[in-house]
C-alpha cells in the first residue's frame, strides 16, 4: 500500500485518470479536497446530478405511460410497440461502453452537459412527428437512449469521487433513488398530461423544459474535475491506464491503453463479469415492467369485464397512474432498504451484497409470476403482487452498482 502510494505521489496531475473504483483505504495526503471549497459543494454537486438522473427517466418511461395511445395513434401491433423499447435499448447498450472510456480520458461535465442536452432536444422534437412518419419516432427512441447512456454512465462516477467510503453508499442510494421515482413521474407526467390536454403529444414537451434548467444548473454548479477521495481511486483503477506493479525496484511508469485493452482487464474480472449479468437480468425485467405493465393491467381488467375496450383515440390512463405510484413507493423503500441492510451486514459478512441481490432478485421473480397468474381472476392480488416485485427488484440498484464500483 505504501509503495502504490508513494508511486501515485509521483504522477503529473493530468496522468491521474478518471474513473470510480474503489477500495478500502486510508486517505493519503493527495486526497483531501481543496481548501477554498465549501465543505457543502459536494452535496449541492450530486443534488444537480440526482435532479438530472430525475428527469432521465422520466423521460425513459413517459413512452409506456401512454402506450396504447401510441399504439392507435400510428396504428403499431404489439410486436412494432416493443420494438419501440428494443431500438432504445440497442442504442443504450452500443452508446454505454463508448462513453464510459470517453468518460475516463476526457472532461465528464461536457459530455454530461452534451448528454442533457442532445435527449431534451430529440424529446422535444418527437412530440412533433406525425402518424405518417412513425419510423422517425421508431428513430428519435434511438437517439433519446444515446443520450440517456451518456448521462447513466459517468454520473454515477462523479458522485463515487466526490464523497468517503464511508458516505459514497449513501450517496449511491440517494442518487438511484431517483430511478424509481423518475420512472413513476414518467408514468404520472405522460397519462397526466395526455389526460389534460387530450393529446399525448405534451407528454413530450415537459421533460425538455426541466432539462434545460438541469443544463443550465450543471454549467453553473459542478465542476470542470472532480478530485477522487481515496488513494486506491488512482492506484487500482484500470480504466484510464496500467501502473507497472511496484513489486519490480526502480519500475514506475505510465502507459495508455485501448479501450481493447481495458474490456480484457475487466473481463478477468469474475466478481465484474457475474454482477454484469446479474445487473443485465434485472434490467430485462425492469425494461419489461416498464413497458408493459400498464397495458397489461388493462388487458386484465378488459378480460375481467372490468372496463370496456377503448376504441378512442385517447385512452384511459388511470393504470399508469397507479402504476406510477407503485414504481416511486415501492422505489424509494426498496433502494433505502437494501443500502441500510447492506450497511449492517457487512459488518457481520463480507458477502452480504451478493447474498442481498440474489435473495432480493428470488422474491421479485417470485411475486412477479405470481402477478401474472391472478390476473384473470383478480386485479387486486395483480397490483399487490406487482408492488413486491418492483420492491424486492429496487433493493439491489444501490447495492450492485456499490459492488461494481
Amino acid at each position: 500500500e505504501h509503495e502504490s502510494t508513494a508511486m501515485q505521489s509521483q504522477l503529473p496531475p493530468e496522468q491521474l485518470n478518471y474513473g470510480a473504483t474503489a477500495a478500502h483505504m486510508r486517505p493519503g495526503p493527495l486526497e483531501s479536497a481543496p481548501r477554498s471549497s465549501p465543505a457543502k459543494k459536494p452535496y449541492l454537486v450530486a443534488a444537480v446530478l440526482c435532479y438530472a438522473n430525475l428527469i432521465n427517466f422520466m423521460d425513459w418511461f413517459i413512452v409506456p405511460g401512454i402506450l396504447l395511445d401510441i399504439q392507435q395513434y400510428f396504428e403499431l401491433s404489439d410486436g412494432d410497440t416493443g420494438l419501440l423499447q428494443t431500438v432504445f435499448i440497442l442504442c443504450y447498450m452500443l452508446a454505454a461502453p463508448i462513453f464510459g472510456y470517453l468518460g475516463d480520458r476526457y472532461n465528464r461535465k461536457s459530455i454530461l452537459g452534451a448528454g442533457i442536452f442532445f435527449w431534451s432536444a430529440v424529446t422535444l422534437g418527437s412530440s412533433f412527428i406525425t402518424e405518417l412518419w412513425y419510423w422517425i419516432f421508431f428513430l428519435s427512441r434511438g437517439l433519446v437512449g444515446i443520450g440517456v447512456a451518456s448521462y447513466s454512465t459517468i454520473a454515477p462516477t462523479i458522485i463515487a469521487d466526490l464523497f468517503e467510503e464511508g458516505k459514497r453508499t449513501t450517496m449511491l442510494s440517494i442518487f438511484y433513488i431517483f430511478i424509481p421515482v423518475g420512472s413513476g413521474l414518467g408514468y404520472v407526467l405522460a397519462a397526466g398530461m395526455a389526460e389534460a390536454t387530450g393529446d399525448w403529444h405534451w407528454a413530450f414537451r415537459i421533460t425538455p423544459c426541466m432539462g434545460g434548467l438541469a443544463l443550465v444548473l450543471l454549467i453553473l454548479l459542478v465542476p470542470h474535475r472532480t478530485q477522487r477521495r481515496t488513494a486506491a481511486h488512482r492506484a487500482l483503477s484500470i480504466s484510464g491506464t496500467i501502473r507497472v506493479a511496484a513489486e519490480k525496484p526502480g519500475l514506475q511508469r505510465t502507459a495508455k491503453t485501448t479501450w481493447c485493452q481495458d474490456v480484457i482487464s475487466l473481463a478477468k474480472n469474475w466478481s465484474f463479469v457475474w454482477s454484469s449479468l446479474g445487473l443485465a437480468a434485472m434490467a430485462f425485467i425492469t425494461g419489461a415492467l416498464g413497458m408493459w405493465v400498464p397495458l397489461f393491467l388493462y388487458r386484465a381488467q378488459v378480460v375481467q369485464g372490468i372496463v370496456p375496450p377503448c376504441l378512442q383515440e385517447s385512452c384511459n390512463s388511470s393504470n399508469s397512474l397507479i402504476f406510477g405510484g407503485i414504481t416511486i413507493g415501492t422505489g424509494i423503500l426498496g433502494v433505502i432498504t437494501g443500502a441500510e441492510v447492506a450497511r449492517r451486514l457487512r459488518k457481520l459478512n463480507n458477502k452480504a451484497d451478493p447474498l442481498i441481490c440474489a435473495t432480493s432478485m428470488f422474491t421479485s421473480a417470485l411475486s412477479l409470476y405470481i402477478a401474472l397468474m391472478v390476473a384473470q381472476t383478480n386485479i387486486l392480488y395483480t397490483f399487490i403482487f406487482i408492488a413486491f416485485g418492483e420492491l424486492f427488484l429496487s433493493v439491489n440498484w444501490a447495492v450492485v452498482t456499490d459492488i461494481l464500483l
